[in-house]
């Protein structure tokens, strides 16, 4: 045990920093690959084996992170860092139901455009079950994805490169570490840069709202959240659907976040969070 923590922080103290920085997540997600293969045993099928180790390696990385941040940068407030302290839970209750909210206006005007050019065909198929999936997924990635790229990554990221900079990089990684099936070049494209922009859109709203991350997790889980819903039962899109307007199809079901709407709402988004705040990169994040 003893070996493991003088390892731990070997492996925290690399020089040049941005090793560890680069290999913490990958590490983490190999071990916990490794924890979940014994289940091979028991007949989980390859599918399920896969999420339980997404699982394990979420749950190692949330153990660690305050290690991290002490050892590292001699920090014992980890989570008021983050912005996901556990006070003022109204105040915190309220953030993240005004970023569900934002999540559902801007679905519904990437939506506006596909109703004008008869893009969708309404199902009206209800299911309690798809809705439960859709709250536990927008709820899981949202807060997962937040707290690693919002959270970890962009102060990680903000101690040595500062603000500009940090926000620009994790917004390029969060979009390079999405897996894309596409092959069509200009889909890739336009995932690619939606991704960038939906990275530095959530940082923008992270430090208007002074570090508290809960408006970026509602957000970021409303987004994933409500489209898995409206895309499972209540609404179907037609195969002659432009992927420019809906987004990348994949098992027949677009990415938004990757169509013309999209970016332009984004684009404009990061310009009127960062002219709103004038002092967006020489105050801190908390």
């Amino acid at each position: 045990m003893k070996n493991l923590i003088i390892f731990t922080k070997s492996f925290f103290l690399l020089k040049p920093s941005f090793l560890s920085t680069i290999f913490f997540v990958p590490i983490l997600y190999g071990i916990g690959w490794a924890l979940s293969q014994p289940l091979l045993l028991l007949n989980f099928e390859k599918e399920n084996l896969s999420l339980i180790g997404t699982i394990l390696t979420f749950l190692l990385f949330i153990i660690l992170l305050p290690y991290w941040f002490y050892i590292k940068r001699n920090i014992s407030s980890t989570w008021l860092l983050l912005g996901i302290t556990k006070h003022k839970f109204l105040k915190n209750f309220v953030s993240f139901s005004q970023g569900i909210l934002i999540a559902l206006v801007l679905i519904i005007i990437i939506l506006v455009p596909l109703l004008q050019k008869n893009c969708i065909s309404w199902i009206g198929e209800f299911s309690p079950s798809i809705l439960l999936n859709s709250i536990l997924l927008g709820l899981g990635v949202g807060f997962a994805e937040e707290i690693i790229f919002r959270g970890w990554l962009l102060e990680e990221l903000k101690f040595e490169y500062g603000a500009k900079i940090s926000i620009a990089l994790q917004a390029l990684v969060f979009s390079l570490v999405h897996n894309l099936s596409d092959e069509i070049f200009w889909n890739t494209i336009g995932l690619r840069l939606g991704f960038i922009l939906l990275g530095i859109f959530l940082s923008l709203v992270r430090i208007r709202d002074k570090g508290s991350l809960w408006n970026c997790i509602g957000i970021h889980g409303g987004l994933v959240g409500i489209w898995f819903f409206i895309n499972n039962g209540l609404i179907e899109f037609k195969e002659n659907t432009p992927s420019f307007l809906a987004g990348p199809f994949t098992q027949n079901i677009p990415n938004p976040i990757g169509s013309f709407s999209a970016i332009l709402i984004l684009v404009l988004l990061c310009i009127f969070y960062a002219i709103k705040s004038k002092k967006i990169f020489s105050r801190p994040f908390n």
